[in-house]
């Protein structure tokens, strides 16, 4: 199965899902996944030190190489650390499930379970929420998956970028543009406006 992205009305419909039963928790990872394009076993990796600066939520955040995808691998000194500047709703999310846990632990983990408060969830335990919270909501969950979180980046990239490939491809830490290529889903409604607009 290919994840999809969520559209933006489903991703602020599940942002206020969890916002309003107040699960900042699963509300600052559905942000951030979906404001920096970290996978989510990097997600999983942030800790209150990565975000938090003491006095504030942190403008932009940097994981190191160990904490990426490929970053322990035989082929670690590919990977560099990446940095991801932080948007205010981002901030927002995150200083809100702050304000919950109230640890200034730098060490601990940003999305703890429920249940021990202080171990890091895992990314079946993410994916069961996601699917749960699309159930609730009434969004079509047959194609989401926890990577429906780094799509949803890739898109509002690409968008925003005017539809530039390249750009996307750096902010998403590719390496090669043919990777990111296969993130974007064509709308064929797009696609016949497209067509329909050299033909006239």
């Amino acid at each position: 199965m290919c994840a999809r992205p969520f559209t933006e009305p489903e991703y602020l419909i599940l942002f206020a899902h969890f916002t309003g039963h107040g699960r900042t928790r699963d509300a600052a990872l559905l942000a951030l996944g979906c404001g920096t394009g970290f996978r989510i076993q990097e997600l999983l990796a942030v800790t209150v030190g990565h975000v938090w600066q003491g006095q504030a939520v942190a403008h932009e955040m940097t994981l190191a190489r160990r904490d990426l995808k490929g970053g322990q691998g035989a082929y670690r000194k590919a990977v560099r650390s990446r940095r991801v500047p932080l948007g205010e709703s981002v901030r927002k999310a995150l200083g809100a499930h702050l304000g919950v846990i109230d640890s200034d632990d730098p060490a601990r983990p940003l999305f703890a379970t429920a249940r021990s408060g202080t171990e890091g969830m895992d990314r079946s335990q993410v994916f069961r929420n996601l699917v749960a919270a699309c159930l609730a909501c009434g969004i079509d969950s047959s194609r989401i998956s926890t990577h429906s979180m780094r799509k949803t980046f890739a898109r509002r990239v690409y968008q925003a970028s005017g539809h530039d490939l390249i750009r996307t491809q750096r902010a998403l830490g590719h390496a090669s543009p043919i990777t990111t290529a296969r993130y974007l889903e064509t709308d064929n409604d797009e696609l016949d406006r497209l067509i329909l607009d050299i033909a006239a």
